[in-house]
């Protein structure tokens, strides 16, 4: 999945990951029941009524969708997928998840690029005031969604290099709703973990302890249990984790029978509908679903921007009144060259 050399932003990997899988596989839910016919029949997409789904509901400026018919991608698919804290946080529409997901279902592969929510980014429009990337979709938001969309859409293109085709918005209860709806995961906990600054709803820290063994974990400990900074060694640890959900919840969404498990896929399209937005088109849900549910967790590969991999570096600036760490291009601040270069060859490597 990732190396720990390479590892910027893991916990926003593995929220983004997990958020990606489930998003396709609600989709199909829906492609399935709304034909009313067998789940076992392959309905065109020119058939499928038009959907009523908060999921689907997506800004029609960015939709720039396949031909309707269109059923087979050609070209990789670039989905940028952002996560936002949610109305039970202090600061609710911070995208502290952001990533790319390159689905290319002619070599079978999916590559994650991660960007780190405290790089600091020109504000479009305005070059002489910088803020952190997290705080561009709220920014924007103050305008319309469209144009909080707009901005990080945008941003994350210019620092990557790659052109984003879709979009997947959704909220960190997402995550702890659907583990819950589909009956928590059981996972190996190798360690006793006890970290007494794990980020709390307000802002402030609270105590998470968690005992070693096998382990039932309902949503808000697994995600607890993702987030955790704090264990023996540090990074393999938490990819580990990571990696230990990631196949848990994999594994349970690909064992429920579509017919004899209806009411909790009904459940988990629920838990989904109202927390996700996406242009990604009925097609997209289709051929993605197709290879992310046969594919190796442990074989996404992942390449984080961080100063670890020498792309970028660690500084302070002033944001408003207060002092922030914050994270910029190492060579040049606001050059994204040779996070380009990086970026292509990771993304064209075998």
């Amino acid at each position: 999945m990732e190396s720990p050399t390479n590892s910027s932003s893991k916990n926003s990997s593995a929220l983004g990951l997990i958020i990606f899988l489930v998003v396709m596989a609600t989709a199909n839910i829906w492609l399935w029941q709304s034909t009313f016919s067998s789940p076992f029949s392959s309905p065109k997409e020119g058939d499928l009524p038009k959907p009523d789904l908060g999921l689907l509901q997506a800004s029609s400026f960015i939709i720039t969708n396949s031909k309707p018919n269109e059923n087979a991608l050609t070209e990789p698919l670039n989905v940028l997928v952002l996560g936002r804290s949610g109305g039970a946080y202090i600061a609710p529409n911070l995208t502290d998840t952001i990533l790319v997901a390159r689905v290319d279902t002619i070599s079978k592969k999916i590559k994650i690029v991660s960007i780190p929510r405290d790089l600091a980014v020109k504000i479009p429009n305005n070059t002489k005031n910088i803020t952190k990337i997290n705080g561009l979709y709220q920014l924007g938001l103050n305008q319309s969604e469209e144009k909080g969309l707009r901005l990080i859409k945008e941003k994350a293109e210019e620092i990557t290099g790659l052109t984003i085709d879709r979009f997947v918005l959704f909220d960190l209860a997402t995550v702890e709703n659907v583990i819950d709806t589909i009956g928590g995961v059981n996972v190996l906990v190798k360690d006793d973990i006890y970290d007494p600054r794990f980020p709390a709803n307000n802002g402030g820290y609270e105590t998470f302890t968690l005992k070693s063994g096998y382990r039932y974990l309902d949503g808000k400990t697994a995600l607890r249990f993702i987030r955790t900074r704090h264990s023996s060694r540090g990074d393999f640890d938490r990819i580990e984790r990571q990696q230990e959900v990631l196949k848990a919840i994999k594994g349970k969404l690909l064992s429920l029978n579509p017919i004899w498990d209806f009411p909790k896929l009904w459940s988990i399209y629920k838990a989904v509908k109202d927390n996700v937005r996406t242009d990604l088109s009925l097609s997209d849900f289709k051929n993605v679903w197709s290879l992310a549910k046969n594919i190796d967790i442990e074989k996404i590969e992942t390449m984080g921007l961080n100063p670890e991999n020498g792309l970028i570096a660690e500084d302070k600036i002033k944001l408003g009144v207060h002092a922030a760490d914050i994270l910029l291009a190492k060579n040049k601040p606001f050059d994204y060259t040779d996070i380009h270069e990086a970026i292509y060859s990771f993304v064209n490597s075998k």
